[in-house]
């Protein structure tokens, strides 16, 4: 699996040759955004995504296209999808995140740690255990918890498709150490793992088939401009480590 841990707070020039690099879809997409701020967040991660992808599977960026299968989930048209290819976006403020493999289905998911009404939220949408566990803390130790719980639900759903409300009633089991097992739609297991590769202050995790492993992983912590100037090899690759504490 590779996995490109991508920082998005980038210089003006940047954000416009992200703009160029998008097809007229994308374009129109990120025109409905109505945030200048968000507009070019949508621009870089869309950008970075088109460059990764278009060096994987051999296609100009702005040649690589999309479908999306029954359940929902995006995945690569044409050359991509003969190759097996599979992959998983995810963005927050100032980072994105991309997950590759091949063979089977990713999900990955990241935010950013911040103030919410962790306890309020988590006992309307988690598991009474689960809403529990946030309740019994406060600050910041609610959030980080919150939020970690939060990334491992969006990850399970975006690796099987569905919506999020529905999986946000799904059991993560935060406390077990390593990766935990999720029962996803008709009964089919799931794993997934908190991401430690991340710089604070964000959650990420990543889910898989619950018969596969990540195998061998290798994650690149780079910049936007480097991705988008040098190309989905800039920066150094390394292993990315795994359930986060």
């Amino acid at each position: 699996m590779l996995l490109w841990c991508v920082s998005t707070r980038a210089p003006d020039h940047v954000v416009r040759a992200a703009r160029l690099l998008l097809p007229a879809a994308d374009r129109n997409r990120m025109a409905q955004l109505r945030s200048r701020a968000d507009q070019d967040a949508f621009a870089l991660s869309r950008a970075v995504l088109r460059r990764c992808l278009g060096a994987l599977t051999g296609e100009a960026p702005a040649r690589v296209r999309f479908t999306r299968q029954d359940n929902g989930k995006p995945e690569v048209a044409g050359a991509g999808r003969d190759t097996g290819l599979a992959f998983s976006l995810s963005h927050t403020a100032g980072l994105t995140l991309l997950a590759v493999t091949w063979g089977g289905p990713v999900g990955t998911d990241a935010e950013r740690v911040r103030r919410v009404a962790a306890a309020r939220i988590a006992a309307r949408y988690f598991p009474g255990d689960e809403a529990a566990a946030v309740a019994a803390r406060t600050g910041p130790e609610a959030w980080d918890l919150f939020f970690r719980m939060w990334v491992r639900k969006e990850a399970c759903v975006k690796v099987w498709g569905g919506r999020l409300r529905e999986g946000l009633r799904t059991p993560v089991h935060p406390a077990a150490p390593g990766p935990a097992t999720v029962q996803g739609p008709q009964g089919r297991l799931w794993r997934v793992w908190d991401l430690a590769c991340v710089p604070a202050p964000y959650r990420a995790a990543v889910a898989l088939p619950g018969g596969a492993g990540p195998g061998s992983l290798t994650v690149r912590r780079v910049t936007a401009a480097q991705v988008l100037e040098s190309g989905p090899a800039a920066g150094r690759g390394r292993r990315c480590a795994l359930a986060a504490p």
